[in-house]
């Protein structure tokens, strides 16, 4: 048996994928819950291959936003450059949950348990599959001293029922503000800004407003519009590099190699890593020397470019957020920007 721990995305990406090869997979989760507020998610062509692998891309075209273009913006609505969308499709994370415990076949066994211990998930399984995200406590306890680490940051996202003004990503002085788009002429919105919460969203709301609310009219039209109950606030922490497989464990996604949000590919990566793992183990063969052969292949063929990406998005948080010399990177990402047009 191959058992997963998260039913998130790479969680629900993996159990589909194998149970499909022919597996007896299960999947165990605290709730299985969807995701109440449906923040958008970009998903570029690799993920999509694997959306299509399991049945389950077009289904997400249905419910996608597919924007040609976004701009980089300067705090005060300056385009700093102009970026391809490159065929990416916008859908919300409730909805690719959605889809993807749709797609779950009925072999899978899915066990609602909040887990404490992973030891005895290993008891009786071929594999264990660490699907856990940022905390993960398969990572944890199997490779100690790899707790994330918080960036001491604050993420307001949510979303707005009004069409959206534009497609863009500010940088500010210290802070970021990102518009794109939803299905049904709604918006996705998402700001990032130095450490503060207050346990209150209407608070923490009031209090983005007071740092970036005047920014730019774009950025005022959808503040004006955003509420509360359609408003999460959390902050940001990565996980330190690990290699994603020891012995007969194996971690997928953010458990393996949590990033920041600034590069948008944490899930484009999840659905890389389960794909890859599921065509790891085709055809692999029984017995634990197969299936380890099957899991070096994995952390071959994962664990560079996962960490690279990790890697990458936290410097472009750090450039994003960057107070000191901001009008010095915007000089440079103009000039640079317009050599390129």
């Amino acid at each position: 048996m191959i058992r997963i721990l998260g039913a998130g995305v790479s969680g629900l990406t993996a159990a589909v994928a194998l149970a499909r090869d022919g597996h007896r997979v299960e999947l165990i989760d605290e709730s299985f819950a969807i995701p109440s507020v449906g923040t958008a998610l970009g998903l570029f062509a690799p993920a999509q291959r694997v959306l299509e692998q399991i049945g389950a891309l077009e289904p997400v075209r249905r419910r996608a936003a597919m924007p040609r273009e976004g701009h980089l913006l300067s705090a005060g609505g300056q385009v700093l450059a102009t970026v391809p969308a490159g065929g990416g499709l916008l859908v919300s994370r409730s909805d690719l949950v959605s889809i993807l415990h749709d797609a779950l076949p009925a072999s899978v066994r899915c066990r609602r348990e909040r887990i404490s211990d992973v030891r005895p998930l290993r008891e009786d399984a071929e594999l264990l599959i660490g699907a856990d995200g940022t905390h993960s406590l398969v990572r944890r306890s199997g490779w100690p001293g790899t707790a994330a680490r918080s960036h001491h940051v604050t993420v307001l996202r949510g979303t707005a029922e009004i069409p959206p003004p534009q497609v863009s990503e500010t940088w500010g002085r210290g802070w970021l503000f990102g518009i794109t788009p939803l299905p049904g002429d709604r918006t996705n919105w998402f700001a990032c800004v130095p450490e503060h919460r207050t346990g209150s969203r209407t608070a923490d709301l009031a209090h983005l407003r007071a740092v970036v609310g005047g920014a730019h009219p774009a950025i005022g039209a959808v503040l004006e519009a955003a509420r509360p109950g359609t408003t999460l606030v959390h902050g940001i922490h990565t996980a330190p590099p690990v290699r994603p497989v020891r012995q007969n464990v194996v971690l997928l996604g953010d458990a393996a190699h949590a990033m920041a949000p600034n590069l948008g590919h944490g899930a484009n990566t999840a659905l890389v890593d389960a794909a890859t793992l599921a065509a790891a183990l085709r055809g692999a063969g029984g017995g634990a020397s197969a299936t380890g052969r099957a899991l070096r292949r994995y952390a071959l063929a994962r664990t560079v470019p996962g960490q690279l990406w990790r890697l990458g998005s936290e410097a472009m948080l750090r450039l994003a957020m960057m107070e000191r010399h901001a009008a010095r990177r915007d000089r440079l990402i103009g000039a640079v920007s317009a050599t390129v047009r």
